[in-house]
């Protein structure tokens, strides 16, 4: 057997299982009022806190398992764990009005903030941000 046909050979598979756990609450709440026949008012907030998280993650020693040397290889897997670590809150508040002009014609109004915090940096590194959206036009129905 020559050198290259140690490198081909394969040495089989080594695998482990690690618990994933993951908590999530939520507040949704909505109103309409309608002040009277041509204006109504809603509003929505919304709440998300969400965390999750692996158990560190216990490889089993691949030098215990073959007998080639693989001392340049490192298996080591002490912060696999930390990558899908999750931790984040969302706020979403929404206010808006619709005044019928007259009946086929109606004016809309709405605001929108959100807010999204990362505390558990995640793939992508630190995704917090707000956003601030305001609209307005006329509805025709027909």
């Amino acid at each position: 057997m020559s050198g290259t046909d140690t490198l081909a050979q394969h040495w089989g598979t080594l695998y482990t299982m690690a618990d994933y756990k993951t908590q999530s609450h939520n507040v949704f709440v909505t109103a309409n009022l309608f002040a009277t026949d041509q204006l109504n008012f809603m509003g929505t907030l919304a709440y998300n806190m969400s965390k999750g998280e692996y158990d560190p993650v216990a490889m089993p020693d691949p030098a215990a398992e073959v007998t080639a040397d693989l001392s340049h290889q490192d298996f080591t897997f002490d912060e696999m764990h930390e990558y899908s670590m999750l931790d984040y809150k969302y706020l979403q508040v929404s206010f808006g009005l619709e005044y019928t002009i007259r009946p086929g014609y109606t004016f809309t109004a709405d605001v929108d903030y959100a807010d999204f915090t990362d505390d558990g940096f995640y793939v992508f590194g630190d995704e917090s941000g707000s956003m601030l959206m305001v609209r307005s036009g006329v509805r025709l129905t027909f």
